[in-house]
């Protein structure tokens, strides 16, 4: 069953160019490809520095002593 959606005309012109990037049929496989790549990126990894530690609360004060 298909379904559509609103997106702007840049969001569908960067699917598009996505699609034709990652050599999909359809920007359907194409956004598959995204989720499915952003759903094995753990949620404590982040940014750039991946081997940062978590941020602990208690640490809050020493950043911000003057």
């Amino acid at each position: 069953m298909a379904t559509t959606i609103a997106v702007r005309e840049s969001t569908a012109q960067l699917l598009s160019r996505v699609k034709r990037e990652m050599g999909v049929g359809s920007i359907d496989e194409a956004i598959v490809k995204l989720l499915h790549k952003a759903e094995k990126i753990p949620s404590s990894r982040f940014g750039s520095q991946p081997k940062l530690k978590k941020f602990v609360e208690g640490e809050r004060a020493r950043f911000h002593e003057l």
